[in-house]
């Protein structure tokens, strides 16, 4: 069977049983991390509702408590910089906006701070960031990266975000990878084959490849299709990630 949302086209059975496998393992890395953010949701909704069931108002106080979940996330999560949680609006009493992100730091985990006053210049509106909006308006989890997070100390990061809901949108649940310790393993699925292999991101940036012939950060002239450009075979890995992989002969 394919992984979710997965649809190889091109190539001999063989290859297609390459190409099944290298989805699989790369699936299984993202997997790994929304079973993550799973789990922090879990931790918010019970929040939410012993809040609710104890005061009638859920607050920003009630929100600190997912701390020790975050940073068992973090801990246990390879090539993780950050885990955290951002609310929608109206969710909290006492505040609009508001968030408890905790990313490593030199010497242990470190809280973000971010500055999320609507009206300054430099206010930090996650409300319109395509990681929240995809959760808040389609309430479909995302993969956003490679990319360089300026207001995370210019860290190259791929962030995954899913929603959180109870009924009603609470907010998003979120992890930020460091590309530098997550490629590895990507790269580690990537070399299960005989094939010349490279994934791609939704912007045909190439987020990890088995070859030099493709550079990491450089985007590809077209999103690969099978037949076209020396690619035998291409799938999907879902999980709304917006990822292909692509194989095709050594060069």
């Amino acid at each position: 069977m394919y992984p979710e949302n997965t649809a190889p086209s091109g190539g001999t059975a063989e290859v297609g049983k390459e190409l099944e496998t290298l989805l699989e393992q790369v699936g299984g890395l993202l997997r790994e991390v929304f079973d993550r953010l799973g789990t922090i949701a879990g931790e918010v909704v019970g929040l939410r509702r012993a809040a609710l069931a104890e005061r009638g108002a859920f607050t920003v106080r009630d929100v600190a408590a997912v701390k020790p979940a975050l940073l068992r996330q973090l801990t246990e999560q390879p090539g993780a910089d950050g885990f955290g949680f951002f609310t929608a609006s109206g969710v909290l009493r006492d505040r609009d906006r508001h968030f408890e992100w905790w990313q490593r730091g030199g010497t242990g985990a470190v809280r973000l701070q971010l500055n999320l006053d609507p009206t300054s210049v430099d206010v930090y509106d996650y409300f319109e960031m395509e990681w929240f909006t995809a959760g808040r308006d389609r309430g479909r989890r995302s993969v956003f990266g490679p990319y360089v997070d300026y207001y995370g100390a210019d860290r190259y990061v791929i962030t995954l975000a899913a929603p959180v809901t109870d009924e009603v949108f609470v907010g998003v649940a979120g992890a930020d990878l460091r590309v530098a310790e997550f490629e590895p393993l990507l790269l580690g699925a990537l070399r299960e084959t005989g094939h010349d292999a490279v994934l791609v991101g939704p912007e045909r940036r190439v987020i990890a490849a088995n070859t030099s012939r493709w550079l990491v950060g450089s985007r590809l002239p077209r999103v690969p299709v099978a037949g076209q450009d020396g690619f035998v075979a291409v799938g999907e890995v879902g999980l709304d990630s917006d990822w292909v992989v692509a194989l095709a002969p050594h060069a």
